[in-house]
C-alpha cells in the first residue's frame, strides 16, 4: 500500500509540474492581452448619438480648448531640435570658447569686447592642463572594464557554480579502506582457550549514490588471524570476502527527482546570480551614463550662466562709470544685486561640474583616470536631441521578456516548486530494502582465500526491509506546510514583480513623453526671449531704470530659457536610458553584447 501510494504521489509531483510551467508560461501572454485591451478602452472612440449637435457657433468654447490642449499633448514631433539651435543656445564649454574668441577678435565696439572679454573669463573657469576627450562609449567601456562594483558581482555565478559541482559530487563514487591489527597475550586457566592471538583486518571497497537513493556498495574483505591454541587446524588462518550490498529507499528519500533536488536547487542558484549580475551590470552602466549626461548638462549650463554674468558684468562696469553722469543710484544697485547674484549660482555651477567628473571617474575606475588627479574630462557626445518611436504595448511586453527580476521571481516559483515535492517525499514514513550477496574463501595462506572465492563454492545472501513511522510526524508535517506557504509565497513575489514591471515601463514611458514635449516649447522660449533681448538692446537709446530693468529681466528669462531647454534635452536622454533600463534592454542599447551561461535555462 505504502509503495502504491508512492508511486501516485510521484505521478500528481509530474503531471502538477508540467501544469504549472504551463501556467507560467500564459502568465505573460495573459497580462499582456489584458494591457492592450486595457490601451484601447483608454483610447477615446466615436460615438453615435440622436441627441442635436451645437453648431460651430453655439460650441463649448471650453470642449473646443480641452480638445486643443489633448492634442497638443498627443502630439509627438518628428523633430526635436536643430543642431545649429543647439550649439547656440547651449553650447559646451570648449566650443564657447572658440566661438566667443572668434567674437571676441571680430568686435568693434568696446561694449561687446568687454562683453566678451568677461565670459571668457568665466567660461575658461573649468579649464585645466589636462584634459580627457571622453564619448559615451568609451565612458561605458571604461565602466564596464574597470567598476568595482561589476567585478565584484562578477564572481557570484563563478563561486554558486562551484556549488553546482558540490551538489553533483553526492553521486560520485568513494574508495574506502580500514585496516586493524590486533595482538593479545594474556594468561588463561584452561587449555582451551588460547593466551596468545593476532587479528589483522582490512576491508576496502567502492561505495556510490545512484539518483534513484539506491546506495550501492562493493567491498573485498581480508582477515589474518593466528593463535596458539593446539586445537586450531589452521593457523594462521585467513579469511576473505567479496560482498555486493544493495540498499533502496522505496517511500521516503526514493526518486531522482528527491535525490536531485539538491543539484537542481543549486542551478536554480547559479540562474539567480547570473540574472542578478545582468541586473548590477545594467544598474552601473545606467549609472554611468546618467552620470556622462550630468556631466554634460553642468557644463553647458555653466555656459548660459557665464554668458549671463558677463553681460551683468559689463553693463554695471558702465553704469558705474556713468554715475556721477546720468546713472541713479537704484539702478546701480539693482545691477549689483543681480550681478552677485549670478556669481553665487555661478559658483555653484562651477562645482556642480567638478563633482559630476568626479562622479563618472568614480564609476569608471579607470586606473589611468585617478580622483586625485587634477583633470578635465570632456563630453564628445550630444545631448540626444532626435525622437524615438515609442508602441506601449511592445515595451510593455519586451520589460515583461527581458527584466531579471520577472526572470528571478520565477525561478522562485521553481526553486519552491521542488522544495514543496522534497518536503512532501520528507514526509512520507520510511521503508528501506536491503539485498546483500557474499562469497567466502579461507585457507592457510592469502593465496588459498583468493582462489577460493574465485571459485564461488560459499556464498551468502541476505534480505532485509526497515521501516520507521514517527508518531504524530509533526515535525515533517510542519516543513511540508512551510514548503507550500512559500510556494504561495512565490506566486504572489511574481506577480508583483509583473506588475512592477509595468509600472516602471509606463512610468518609463511618460517620462520620455513629458520630456519630449518639453523641447520644442522650450526652444520656441528660448528663440523668443533672445529676439526679445536683441530688440531691446537695438531700440534702447539710453539705460534709463525702466528699460534698464527689462534688459536685466529678459537677459535672466533668456538664460532660464536656455536653462529648461538644456535640463529638457538632458532630461529626455536620461528619460529614454530609463526607459530601456526598465524593459531590461540596456545593454542591447548601447550595442553592449556579453556572454552569460545559461545553458541551464528553459528559455534558451
Amino acid at each position: 500500500m505504502w509503495l502504491a501510494a508512492s508511486l501516485l504521489h510521484v505521478s500528481c509531483m509530474v503531471f502538477l509540474a508540467s501544469a504549472n510551467q504551463t501556467e507560467q508560461q500564459n502568465d505573460n501572454a495573459d497580462l499582456i492581452a489584458q494591457y492592450a485591451q486595457r490601451m484601447q478602452e483608454a483610447t477615446p472612440k466615436a460615438t453615435v448619438t440622436t441627441e442635436p449637435q451645437p453648431t460651430k457657433k453655439e460650441a463649448d468654447p471650453e470642449t473646443g480648448a480641452s480638445k486643443r490642449a489633448t492634442e497638443m499633448i498627443e502630439h509627438t514631433p518628428t523633430s526635436l531640435i536643430p543642431l545649429e539651435s543647439l550649439e547656440r543656445h547651449v553650447p559646451d564649454p570648449e566650443q564657447a570658447l572658440k566661438d566667443t574668441q572668434a567674437a571676441l577678435e571680430k568686435a568693434e565696439k568696446r561694449i561687446d569686447k568687454e562683453r566678451l572679454a568677461a565670459e571668457l573669463k568665466y567660461i575658461g573657469v573649468i579649464n585645466r592642463p589636462k584634459k580627457l576627450r571622453l564619448s559615451l562609449e568609451d565612458a561605458l567601456r571604461r565602466t564596464l572594464e574597470n567598476n568595482f562594483a561589476i567585478r565584484v558581482s562578477s564572481y557570484n555565478p563563478a563561486i554558486e557554480a562551484t556549488r553546482v559541482v558540490e551538489a553533483e559530487a553526492a553521486f560520485d563514487a568513494a574508495f574506502f579502506t580500514t585496516i586493524s591489527n590486533n595482538k593479545v597475550d594474556r594468561p588463561s586457566g584452561s587449555p582451551f582457550v588460547s593466551t596468545k592471538t593476532q587479528a589483522f583486518n582490512s576491508r576496502s571497497g567502492i561505495r556510490k549514490l545512484l539518483a534513484t537513493g539506491m546506495q550501492v556498495e562493493t567491498a573485498y574483505s581480508i582477515q589474518r588471524s593466528s593463535t596458539n591454541f593446539q586445537y586450531q587446524t589452521v593457523n594462521p588462518e585467513w579469511f576473505d570476502q567479496f560482498a555486493v550490498t544493495f540498499r533502496q529507499p522505496l517511500l521516503r528519500g526514493f526518486g531522482i527527482d528527491v535525490n536531485r533536488s539538491q543539484v537542481r536547487l543549486q542551478k536554480l542558484s547559479q540562474r539567480q546570480a547570473t540574472q542578478s549580475f545582468r541586473r548590477d551590470i545594467r544598474e552601473t552602466l545606467r549609472s554611468a551614463e546618467v552620470a556622462y549626461w550630468r556631466l554634460v548638462h553642468a557644463r553647458r549650463n555653466l555656459v548660459i550662466s557665464a554668458k549671463l554674468l558677463g553681460s551683468f558684468e559689463q553693463i554695471f562696469t558702465f553704469l558705474d562709470e556713468r554715475k556721477d553722469f546720468d546713472v541713479y543710484r537704484i539702478q546701480l544697485a539693482d545691477v549689483r544685486a543681480r550681478l552677485e547674484a549670478s556669481k553665487v549660482d555661478f559658483v555653484e555651477l562651477v562645482a556642480n561640474v567638478r563633482i559630476a567628473e568626479d562622479q563618472l571617474i568614480a564609476l569608471m575606475n579607470d586606473p589611468e583616470v585617478d580622483l586625485a588627479d587634477d583633470i578635465q574630462i570632456i563630453p564628445t557626445d550630444l545631448p540626444l536631441h532626435q525622437p524615438v518611436e515609442l508602441d506601449e504595448v511592445a515595451e510593455v511586453q519586451t520589460a515583461l521578456d527581458n527584466r531579471s527580476e520577472v526572470v528571478e521571481a520565477k525561478i522562485g516559483i521553481d526553486v519552491a516548486r521542488i522544495q514543496v515535492g522534497v518536503s512532501k517525499n520528507q514526509a512520507l514514513p520510511q521503508l528501506d530494502v536491503s539485498f546483500s550477496y557474499t562469497v567466502d574463501g579461507l585457507g592457510g595462506s592469502h593465496e588459498d582465500a583468493f582462489d577460493q572465492v574465485t571459485k564461488n563454492d560459499y556464498h551468502e545472501y541476505g534480505v532485509g526491509v526497515e521501516f520507521e513511522l514517527p508518531v504524530g510526524n509533526r515535525a515533517r508535517r510542519a516543513a511540508l506546510q512551510r514548503s507550500k506557504l512559500q510556494y504561495a509565497q512565490a506566486i504572489a513575489a511574481l506577480k508583483q514583480a509583473l506588475e512592477q514591471v509595468i509600472l516602471d515601463t509606463n512610468t518609463a514611458l511618460r517620462q520620455v513623453k513629458t520630456a519630449l514635449w518639453q523641447i520644442e516649447p522650450s526652444l520656441n522660449s528660448a528663440n523668443a526671449t533672445e529676439d526679445q533681448v536683441n530688440s531691446i538692446i537695438a531700440r534702447a537709446e539710453r539705460k534709463d531704470y525702466l528699460t534698464l530693468n527689462n534688459e536685466l529681466s529678459t537677459r535672466q528669462a533668456l538664460a532660464q530659457a536656455r536653462s529648461s531647454l538644456l535640463s529638457s534635452l538632458i532630461d529626455y536622454g536620461i528619460a529614454v536610458v530609463d526607459l530601456e533600463r526598465s524593459k531590461g534592454t540596456l545593454l542591447k542599447y548601447n550595442n553592449i553584447d556579453m556572454a552569460f551561461d545559461d545553458s541551464d535555462d528553459p528559455a534558451n
